[in-house]
């Protein structure tokens, strides 16, 4: 399970653009007029949902991305799965962008998710499968040249745990009592500036993040050389980086 404290300006700088990959095909999919996003993050897709002129409440568990996301969303209140502080059948849609392969109970979570949405609303969930994130073997290889240590082991217990793949979250989804609709894998290419991703890096963001902060100053530094080496190879004649990335997506019924 990822710690997102105090890394909310690295996120938004760096994996906030990522995770907004899926955003367009969640609010083309998902209809009604009360949209609550859970673990809103910066307030990227909340921010889009009310453009659209839908009624938006956002939420996280950390008080400063809550901030950040009041910047763009008026609605944001501060909590976390798998107890939120809203009516039951409350909303149309109930939208959970990369939020439940981060949380210690995803079952509960979900559950939690269905009660929320009302009668003929929908759920629509996006988890990172394995292999999904594009830019991850790039970034551990330079870890581990560098001599990273990695961070001791971070899965969930086997009875809590689920199958990262659109399958094992449409199970989840199931098992809330919810309906699957469309169970597939979203597939967008992530353009970054190796700036803006060493940024999340060096911020603390993630695992990645994570393992960088704990390492001794000269393993430190031997991960930044190695990362500046390693974009500069891959970025484009602009220094953008470009990375294919896939998320398991499953949109259901209540």
């Amino acid at each position: 399970m990822s710690n997102w404290t105090g890394v909310t300006r690295a996120y938004e700088r760096s994996f906030a653009t990522l995770c907004a990959g899926t955003i367009e095909p969640i609010l083309i999919d998902t209809a009604g007029d009360r949209v609550l996003d859970v673990g809103c993050g910066t307030g990227e897709l909340a921010a889009r949902a009310g453009r659209a002129a839908r009624t938006v409440t956002a939420v996280d568990a950390d008080p400063d991305m809550a901030t950040t996301a009041r910047k763009r969303v008026r609605d944001v209140v501060v909590a976390a799965l798998p107890v939120l502080p809203f009516v039951s059948h409350s909303f149309d849609t109930v939208v959970a962008n990369f939020v439940v392969n981060h949380v210690p109970d995803p079952s509960a979570a979900v559950i939690e998710l269905a009660r929320l949405v009302g009668r003929h609303g929908r759920v629509a969930m996006t988890i990172w499968p394995a292999g999904g994130a594009g830019w991850a073997p790039v970034v551990g290889e330079v870890l581990t040249t560098a001599g990273a240590v990695p961070l001791p082991n971070q899965r969930l217990a086997p009875e809590l745990d689920f199958e990262r793949t659109p399958e094992g979250l449409a199970e989840l989804a199931a098992t809330a009592g919810l309906q699957p609709r469309i169970v597939k894998e979203l597939e967008w290419e992530w353009v970054i500036a190796a700036d803006d991703l060493w940024a999340g890096i060096a911020g603390g963001v993630a695992t990645p993040g994570q393992t960088y902060l704990t390492q001794t100053k000269q393993v430190r530094t031997a991960i930044a050389d190695g990362f500046t080496r390693r974009a500069a190879a891959l970025a484009d004649g602009n220094g953008l980086l470009r990375f294919a990335n896939r998320a398991a997506y499953v949109l259901a019924d209540a």
